[in-house]
């Protein structure tokens, strides 16, 4: 069960399934011969895929190197040399002496040992999803895990966790512990050894920046949180640690019984294991854009998922500080990619694991990423875009969807709470319509650098959201509920009550002319 020592990880290659030590893999990872993890789950990639990255890169700053193809041997003498005088019980999953560190797991104290409980059987019990009504993931299903499946459900624990009851602590990476860490960043490949590669490189230029920040951190600080005794009572200050410091905030230990099998056993925290609450998460985390819109802090993912708009603001900077992990480098040339994963947690629950992949264009980057004068006039019409796409939502379907389920009055009435309850859908259904348009919209325009042209490309938005609200207003009319005998004046007071507002003088007048054309044509 030593991670450095023996093949823990299966791990696909071209040449078939392998089983790979920790060395191995970040050796095969330099050489970009890793196809996938086999055994990992889609939310626990990307929370593994920093935790590789950061690892990585520490060893490579304190040995002064930059090039992260390095052979297996290299990475041991790395992770054995950040472990210290805790040698290879630092990376063991299972350690007998509970006042050692094991892998991802602080020593506890001899006077706290008789206190630890049984916390989970299985890796994906242990697992940050929040899964009590079924959904996500349902709890507890391996069984027969791998051990790798132990890995990455440890390192998902103690590296994404928010606070999650009384005695159970989160992350500094994140704002509050009702909070989540988003995981953003610019990729040109989602092969695991060429993303991983590019994310060390920038990863390595941006440890400078952090070092002569004001958080104190220390090019020989800690890096692995768990090597140090927690009495659940005390917390580390960041001035003691790694920039790249790899967290636990959870005080569990794994246990092998008999049988050959693991369980994990654990103990409440009264504080969290690091002191950086007043940072509201904001601790240079390279993957965690920082909130500017009001005080200085992480940013956090509602429980609507990566919005477009939201997007839009990380693309833009639109109030957010970026990292240079959320920028291509300079060489790039082709289409490179905007990912960003998050698991949004509300209280007692998972309110979903979202993903999305933008792709940019070379045209668009020299925009996006370019110089200001540039990027202000492409943010401008992001936001436009977006700002039309709220406007045809609100008020213009909207109200049409509330007169047509109100049997077609012509004001109707917007506190009906049965009735948002049925619109809410409608809602929904009009946004998964017009998100995979927006940014191949957007970057259509990019090379648009008159005012007249840019005006042109938000008529034609204009144009696709109203065929897709259009459509919305169709899917509500075949399946949401209607008195029979009102319904044929719900369907016409509703789709009249569509197009007066639509071409209204406040929303969008310059449609008038287009839809004479369309009810011509028809």
């Amino acid at each position: 069960m030593n991670l450095l020592l023996d093949p823990i990880f299966r791990v696909k290659t071209l040449s078939g399934i392998q089983k790979m030590s920790l060395p191995q893999l970040l050796d095969a990872l330099g050489q970009d011969s890793v196809e996938s993890l086999v055994g990992i789950q889609r939310h626990q990639e990307d929370g593994f895929h920093v935790f590789l990255c950061y690892l990585a890169s520490t060893i490579l700053a304190r040995r002064g190197n930059t090039n992260a193809s390095q052979t297996a041997d290299y990475w041991l003498d790395g992770l054995r040399d950040l472990a210290g005088e805790h040698g290879d019980d630092a990376w063991t999953l299972v350690v007998e002496d509970l006042s050692r560190p094991a892998f991802m797991q602080p020593p506890i104290p001899l006077s706290d040992q008789p206190q630890l409980r049984l916390k989970a059987e299985t890796p994906d019990e242990m697992d940050l999803l929040v899964t009590a009504k079924d959904h996500d993931v349902k709890l507890r299903r391996a069984h027969q895990p791998h051990l790798d499946h132990w890995v990455y459900a440890l390192v998902n624990l103690q590296t994404m966790s928010g606070f999650l009851g009384r005695g159970q602590m989160g992350i500094a990476r994140m704002n509050g512990g009702f909070g989540n860490r988003l995981i953003v960043e610019v990729v040109r490949s989602f092969r695991p050894g060429a993303r991983w590669r590019d994310a060390i490189e920038r990863l390595l230029a941006y440890r400078k920046t952090l070092l002569d920040s004001e958080y104190g951190y220390r090019h020989d600080g800690l890096s692995l949180v768990w090597l140090a005794p927690w009495n659940g009572k005390t917390s580390l200050s960041l001035s003691q640690l790694d920039p790249f410091f790899l967290e636990v905030c959870r005080r569990v230990r794994l246990r092998k019984h008999s049988n050959n099998t693991l369980t994990v056993d654990g103990l409440p925290t009264t504080v969290t294991r690091l002191d950086a609450k007043l940072l509201l998460g904001a601790v240079g985390d390279a993957w965690l854009p920082v909130d500017l819109s009001k005080d200085r802090k992480a940013l956090t993912v509602s429980a609507r998922g990566l919005t477009p708009d939201l997007l839009r603001r990380i693309i833009f900077s639109d109030h957010l500080i970026l990292s240079p992990l959320q920028r291509p480098e300079g060489t790039w040339r082709n289409t490179c990619w905007l990912t960003a994963s998050v698991l949004v947690r509300g209280q007692g629950k998972t309110e979903g694991f979202y993903e999305r992949r933008i792709p940019i264009p070379p045209a668009a980057q020299a925009r996006v990423f370019g110089r200001s004068e540039e990027r202000d006039a492409l943010a401008d019409l992001a936001k436009r875009g977006i700002d039309f796409a709220g406007k045809m939502r609100n008020p213009v379907l909207k109200l049409a969807v509330f007169s047509y389920l109100q049997g077609g009055v012509e004001h109707p009435r917007l506190d009906r709470d049965a009735i948002e309850g049925w619109w809410t859908r409608i809602s929904q259904d009009f946004e998964a319509r017009w998100t995979p348009d927006y940014f191949p919209w957007l970057w259509s325009a990019a090379d648009r650098d008159t005012p007249a042209f840019r005006q042109d490309a938000l008529v034609e938005w204009a144009q696709v959201l109203r065929d897709h609200a259009l459509a919305s207003l169709s899917e509500a009319e075949h399946s949401l509920p209607v008195k029979s005998g009102r319904h044929y004046r719900a369907l016409v007071e509703g789709r009249r009550t569509f197009f007066r507002l639509l071409t209204h003088k406040n929303n969008f007048p310059f449609l008038k002319e287009d839809q004479h054309e369309r009810i011509v044509a028809e």
